[in-house]
């Protein structure tokens, strides 16, 4: 009897393919070989697509992984670990709960999968399945979790965002004779016409949700209650959002500072809001579908990820947004970005998780593409067409975007903040 799957194959050639599609998978695998791509950033390697992951105290992340698993990543050895949180599908998110809600000394996790649920889970114990979240009708997308409330957020392909409320105490968890069901307590649904791809808290006060998704809108809701954010007044009355209009198609990512609202779109643009007046401050244009999308406001740049695995730094403390360095590292879709202190944190559909010191990317002197000095000599003898490209415009581009001397300056007293 034939085993069910045994002709299943995982090679990517025997599947039809295109003259396009066995072109691009040949590019795709020559860069997987690139003996610079496969040290820059020094790598972690989790062994299945990163399609999430949040950071989890110094050394450690936690990883949403195409595999079907959510794994914890020591970030200073560069390894996964054994065990994992499984789902019956893709997990598409993760988050990571306050440092005050703990079980046993541990922080909790919260994965969440095509298989429409979510689940929480010691980081000490992936395997440990302490409650399940069950609401959605379809693929949960994204997770948020109040920093100092039992609270927990998530959008999904079903148009809606559950609010989901915790035990008080931790201890709940544990004691229970098996996982915790938990119900969602608040329901938001009818203002997001697409499915819900990003979910992210004003770091302030952590008050304000903001949700983006496949309609290219982007609104706003209370933190604690799920209703949406009155506007500021004046000739724009009713909720405060940004209709579809700036943004043409699926904003994939969205991250606030304190006045700004950063989003990352497929019509290849990250985008700057003025939070107080919903206007579009800041226009970074790119030459593909924008998936990530991180401000380091302490050094006056923003940070984005492209869906051909470029990153871009931009310059935006002027007003007038220019691309200071480029890296090139990751093969495939960049589809997170988180920085803790001066560290930025890269993850991919290449399976890489990646580290960049920031003050050692934004001080390089060696021209716009990043190539740390100790990686020199494998530089590889084509340049990534994107840098040949802005050459090609401007014979200074590389030289301008090298920091002057009293840039420099500047750029150890606010690295200095981030040291703090």
């Amino acid at each position: 009897m034939a085993i069910a799957g045994a002709n299943v194959s995982t090679e990517r050639r025997n599947f039809f393919m295109s003259s396009a599609q066995l072109e691009a998978l040949e590019k795709k695998e020559a860069l997987e070989q690139d003996p610079l791509r496969q040290k820059l950033g020094s790598p972690l390697r989790a062994g299945a697509r990163i399609l999430n992951f949040e950071l989890c105290g110094d050394n450690t992340a936690v990883l949403a992984l195409s595999s079907h698993q959510a794994k914890t990543a020591d970030l200073a050895a560069l390894e996964c670990s054994q065990a994992a949180a499984k789902h019956a599908g893709p997990v598409t998110a993760v988050a990571v709960l306050g440092k005050n809600y703990t079980v046993g000394g541990s922080r909790i996790a919260l994965s969440a999968s095509w298989d429409k649920q979510i689940k929480l889970w010691p980081v000490d114990s992936p395997q440990t399945t302490l409650a399940v979240l069950s609401g959605h009708s379809d693929f949960v997308k994204c997770l948020a979790a109040h920093p100092t409330l039992p609270i927990v957020y998530s959008g999904s392909a079903d148009k809606s965002i559950l609010y989901w409320r915790l035990p008080e105490s931790a201890d709940a968890l544990a004691q229970s004779t098996g996982p915790l069901k938990i119900a969602p307590f608040k329901t938001v649904k009818g203002q997001h016409t697409g499915q819900i791809h990003a979910l992210c808290l004003d770091p302030a006060s952590a008050s304000i949700l903001y949700s983006t998704g496949s309609d290219a809108s982007v609104r706003a809701w209370h933190a604690q209650t799920g209703d949406a954010i009155a506007s500021a007044g004046g000739s724009d009355s009713g909720d405060w959002h940004i209709a579809r209009g700036q943004h043409k198609t699926n904003v994939f990512d969205c991250r606030a500072t304190e006045n700004t609202l950063w989003t990352a779109s497929a019509d290849n643009t990250a985008i700057g809001w003025d939070i107080d007046t919903r206007a579009a401050d800041m226009v970074l244009e790119h030459g593909a579908a924008v998936t990530a999308v991180l401000p380091v406001p302490q050094v006056g740049v923003v940070v984005t990820g492209v869906r051909d695995g470029a990153i871009y730094v931009w310059r935006v403390s002027s007003g007038t947004p220019e691309i200071v360095r480029e890296i090139h590292a990751h093969t495939d879709d960049v589809t997170c970005l988180r920085a803790a202190g001066r560290v930025l944190y890269s993850a991919g559909l290449d399976g890489t998780l990646r580290r960049w010191d920031i003050q050692d990317v934004l001080g390089f002197d060696g021209g716009l593409n990043y190539i740390p000095a100790e990686l020199q000599t494998l530089e590889s003898p084509q340049q990534p067409q994107q840098q040949r490209a802005h050459e090609q415009g401007s014979s200074t581009s590389a030289m301008q975007s090298a920091l002057t001397e009293e840039e420099e300056r500047e750029l150890a007293e606010l690295m200095s903040d981030l040291d703090d």
